[in-house]
């Protein structure tokens, strides 16, 4: 199988690594946060939902370059800066995903690689259709 590389303009890694990879069906991001290239403090909001809503609005950019959505989202594996910020990503994570019988499953963990990082992410998902062979 061929590994393909997702990159979605605006954002990257301080490391040489994309910010998803995809392999036939399965697209796996790297960690994704809601700040701009790499992890310059001057690039992220200093609000808790606005990072989080940054942080979403990538992960569905990474999705789509990969050819899906977050409809193909099969897990999320999260990182809080501070529990309290709990109820605000519940608020967003519903609205993203009004259907209580198709979330995707959630794990949820607090501390994250940067104190200005107050979230981030790391997606699985599941996208049918050409294995990322031919994009």
């Amino acid at each position: 199988m061929n590994r393909r590389s997702i990159h979605v303009d605006g954002f990257s890694h301080e490391n040489p690594v994309p910010a998803a990879s995809r392999i036939g069906d399965l697209v796996a991001t790297g960690a994704v946060h809601g700040g701009g290239r790499g992890s310059d403090p001057g690039e992220f909001p200093a609000d808790f939902g606005d990072q989080a809503a940054a942080m979403f609005d990538r992960v569905a950019a990474i999705l789509a370059a990969a050819g899906g959505s977050l409809d193909d989202a099969l897990k999320f594996s999260l990182r809080l800066s501070a529990a309290e910020h709990r109820a605000e990503l519940n608020r967003q994570w519903c609205t993203l995903f009004p259907d209580a019988e198709s979330r995707p499953a959630r794990q949820v963990s607090i501390g994250t690689t940067q104190p200005h990082i107050l979230v981030q992410c790391e997606v699985l998902a599941v996208i049918a259709g050409n294995g990322g062979d031919d994009a």
